[in-house]
This record gives structure tokens, C-alpha cells and sequence, in this order.
């Protein structure tokens, strides 16, 4: 049986995000585990329609296995390392980018390689003994395939928080420190209800930009467990191997919790000072612009590129935009941002 043929007798998982859905083939149980937890929400038993997004995981043993062929138009876009990526899923993985008739290809040296095609609406990866990959490292992978392919059809990430009260979001966007999960739980146990921890997907919806919920799990460091104890009841027992860092579920601790699609209507720019009280700095659109173009995932593709570049302008400009000076009252902050919310646009 040919390997096409393969391909279509396997049924896969299923699932569905916002209108388009996404089908998950993986030839190992090792790389199941991880992309059902990313997914839970959005787990479906069945489809109306094909699926519009396919993606297939492979384990291979050695890299020699990874059926890889390139033009010799071939050409590296870029390298480095993963560190950057977001609190969820620091990698520290070396990688280069390559950029081959159409697809880009991401190789991680000796963890593995994917192969995305956003035209075509497919994604393979190829991971070299997934059985010595903690799961943080599949998930990731699968996640950075997912969200090219997404670019591919009108959605787009960023690396934010995303609470909304009342049908209005709240974004709270930087790097890893900057108190993001922190300022989250502060608002949710006052009633805001959760649309991401880290990732929160965006969408041009015409006269302004949608915040679409993408909830996983939050992870926490001790310091913020000692803010909040009551998250002791609910946290996982340990931390991630490697990491500082607790998760819990946050409908687990704050049953109402999930948020719906929203118009944004502030975006908070944190970062922790020390000082007895918070207060909110009120920063211009190009400012706000400025702070959230590192935020988003790196873009390749030109034409993906302009239209993602244009969303986040669109977003600047229908949003307020604050620098948060984050103090020790942090359980105290939703007094100073609700007032402000109610008042926005």
C-alpha cells in the first residue's frame, strides 16, 4: 500500500476551531497525549465537511528516516534557538528556517524537522524518538505547525493573556516575568472570565479585530501561589521537569470561567515594579504597536506577513493601550483596570 494510500485509510482525530477544522494523524500513541491536551476544547467525534487543515506526526528513530527532499531553490531564512516563544513553551531548541517552493521548513536538529504547506493546508512532523521528548517540546512543535497553517486562513497569534468582562477583552501582553499569569488570576477570581493564558487567537472581523478563546492550561511559579493559595488546591503536584512552573485548569478552580469571542477593548503592557500600589500608564497606538510586533510569531510568508501586520494596526488603534507598573497589591488590580474597562470604547 502506497504511502497516499495510507494516509486516507487513517482516520485521524478530529477537531474544529472557529470554522475551520483540523485533522490530526499520528502514527505513535506518544504524540497523541500531548496535542489532546492543547485541543481538549475543541475535540469533535465527527466533521460536516473535509477536513480543511491536515496535519501528520511521525516518530522516526533516526534522522536519516525524515523522507526530506529539497530544490535546489532552496534557501535558510533563519536560525537560533526557541527560548523565546512564549511562557507555555520555552524550548531552547536550535533550528533554521528553509524556505523550499511554497513550504518552510523547520528543522530542530536532532529533536526534528516539520514541513508546513499553507497553500495546501498541511503540516508534517517528523520527530526523532518522540519517546525521549517531554511532551512540553511535541506540544510546541504541534502548535507552531497549527498556527502557520491558520495563518493561511484568516487566523492569527499572539503572545498575550486574553480575559473578557461584559463581551469587552483584555489583552496583557509580554515577554515571560512581566506578570502576565499573575494580573490574569487577580482578575479572574473577580469575575472575569478566561480566553488564554498565553496564546489567544485574533481575527479581522471587518470594522475591528475579534479575540477568539484558546484556553490550555495556566502555569504558575511560586510566587504567584503565594499571592493566591487558594490555587494550591488545584495545581498539578509538581512542577514541569525543567521548569519552575505549576498548571492547573483554570475552570478547575473558577467554574464560570470561560470566556466567549469579543471585541478587545484594552491591551495592559505589564511589568512588575517594586512599589506598594499598581497604576496604569497611558501609552500612544504607535507605542502599543511597537510593543506588540515582537509578540507575535515569526512570518515568512510576504503576503501572510502584510495581512498579519495589518490586523495588528487594526488592533492598536480600536484598543486603549496602558504600560502596567505592576506593585505588590496584586490582588487589589481589578480596582484599577474595571473602572477603566466600562469606560472604554
Amino acid at each position: 500500500m502506497t504511502k497516499a494510500a495510507v494516509e486516507q485509510s487513517v482516520t485521524g482525530y478530529l477537531f474544529s476551531l472557529y470554522g475551520t477544522s483540523v485533522r490530526y494523524v499520528a502514527e505513535s500513541p506518544l504524540l497523541v497525549a500531548p496535542v489532546h491536551e492543547l485541543l481538549r476544547y475543541f475535540r469533535r467525534d465527527s466533521l460536516e465537511e473535509s477536513a480543511a487543515l491536515t496535519l501528520y506526526f511521525h516518530a522516526v528513530q533516526e534522522r536519516a528516516e525524515i523522507p526530506l527532499t529539497m530544490s535546489s531553490s532552496a534557501r535558510q531564512l533563519s536560525f537560533g534557538t526557541g527560548a523565546a516563544v512564549g511562557d507555555r513553551r520555552e524550548t531552547g531548541l536550535l533550528y533554521k528556517v528553509i524556505q523550499d517552493e511554497g513550504r518552510w521548513i523547520a528543522d530542530f536538529c536532532d529533536v526534528g524537522v516539520l514541513v508546513m504547506d499553507g497553500s495546501q493546508g498541511r503540516a508534517d512532523g517528523y520527530l526523532i524518538k518522540p519517546e525521549t521528548l517531554h511532551v512540553n517540546v511535541i506540544e510546541y512543535l504541534f502548535h507552531l505547525a497549527l498556527t502557520d497553517l491558520f495563518r493561511h486562513r484568516g487566523l492569527y497569534t499572539i503572545h498575550a493573556a486574553a480575559l473578557e468582562k461584559h463581551g469587552r477583552g483584555i489583552l496583557i501582553s509580554g515577554n515571560s516575568g512581566r506578570g502576565k499569569t499573575t494580573s490574569s488570576i487577580s482578575l479572574l477570581r473577580s469575575g472575569y472570565r478566561y480566553l488564554s493564558d498565553d496564546h489567544p487567537l485574533i481575527q479581522d472581523a471587518g470594522v475591528h479585530v475579534e479575540v477568539l478563546p484558546f484556553p490550555t492550561k495556566m502555569n504558575v511559579t511560586e510566587t504567584t501561589i503565594a499571592f493566591f493559595p487558594e490555587l494550591l488546591d488545584v495545581l498539578d503536584p509538581a512542577p514541569h521537569p525543567g521548569s519552575h512552573k505549576r498548571s492547573f485548569h483554570v475552570e478547575d478552580l473558577y467554574p464560570t470561567s470561560g470566556g466567549e469571542r469579543c471585541r478587545p477593548a484594552m491591551v495592559l503592557f505589564p511589568h512588575v515594579v517594586d512599589a506598594c500600589h499598581s497604576h496604569l500608564e497611558r501609552i500612544s497606538k504607535r507605542q502599543a504597536l511597537e510593543l506588540l510586533l515582537p509578540q507575535a510569531l515569526l512570518v515568512f510568508d510576504p503576503e501572510v506577513a502584510r495581512r498579519e501586520f495589518q490586523i495588528l494596526v487594526k488592533l492598536a488603534r480600536q484598543v486603549d493601550c496602558y504600560r502596567l507598573h505592576f506593585g505588590r497589591d496584586m490582588p487589589d488590580l481589578p480596582n484599577l483596570i474595571t473602572p477603566l474597562l466600562e469606560q472604554a470604547r
